[in-house]
């Protein structure tokens, strides 16, 4: 969870791209790639600029409080239960 936390920080800065994250958390590259595609995909981070295969990204509402939760040290659970609507 650390890194995802170092990630949001870096992001919570302003328009950042992948590599910007990669130099200012000092991550390897492929795992800050991953991290955008999952924190993007949870609606944490959302692209601001896209062209090509350029994109920068800020936080979300979302990602805002989640970062701020885990400054407070709490911990981050994702899980998937059953939907009683769609059973």
């Amino acid at each position: 969870m650390y890194e995802i936390e170092m990630v949001l920080n870096a992001i919570k800065e302003g328009a950042v791209n992948p590599g910007d994250a990669v130099i200012k958390t000092g991550l390897p590259r492929y795992e800050v790639l991953a991290l955008f595609h999952i924190l993007e995909e949870l609606g944490l981070i959302e692209p601001i600029y896209s062209k090509g295969s350029h994109k920068a990204f800020r936080l979300t509402k979302k990602g805002e409080e989640i970062l701020e939760g885990l400054k407070k040290g709490y911990e981050l659970y994702i899980f998937v239960k059953p939907n009683p609507v769609q059973s």
